[in-house]
């Protein structure tokens, strides 16, 4: 039998693993943002994206890196110099992977409180001016983060069916 689940529950248990992601894969800490306003449209970006769907639950989660930090972590993760990640193949893997592990920890989550789910294969977007946008039933919390006096910003997209 399927819990109540909120969106604000969610968040709190996104907080929480974010920051656990962030040290444990990428040896970077990350704290909660009292930031409130996401990161400039106009800024360059390189997002992951991991969808999952079940019976009684479908979404998404969107991680949006400045191209700064996803360099940043991608060394980090990789045990390289920054100056060595020269291309954006080994960025995007590094971002898809943190959005795979964030969705993962989620579906993990939300298969505990009774809606299992699967999982889609990570995504990458890249660029700028650009947003997601939730569709009207669909609820939406964003939570923004500071590493390394960066911002990285979670887009949870949830529907409980």
């Amino acid at each position: 039998m399927i819990q109540t689940i909120r969106i604000a529950q969610l968040g709190d248990y996104m907080a929480r693993h974010f920051v656990d992601v962030f040290g444990t894969m990428l040896s970077l800490e990350a704290a909660v943002s009292s930031h409130t306003v996401p990161l400039p449209h106009d800024q360059q970006k390189v997002s992951g994206s991991v969808g999952f769907a079940g019976e009684n639950v479908t979404g998404a989660i969107y991680v949006h890196f400045s191209d700064t930090l996803a360099r940043r972590a991608t060394a980090s993760m990789l045990g390289l110099p920054e100056a060595e990640i020269t291309g954006d193949a080994e960025v995007n893997d590094v971002v898809g992977e943190v959005a795979n592990m964030l969705t993962g920890g989620l579906k993990s989550w939300l298969c505990d409180a009774g809606a299992p789910c699967a999982m889609s294969t990570p995504a990458i977007i890249r660029g700028a001016s650009f947003a997601i946008e939730a569709m009207p039933d669909v609820e939406r919390e964003v939570l923004i983060f500071e590493c390394s006096g960066e911002r990285v910003e979670v887009e949870l997209h949830i529907k409980i069916n």
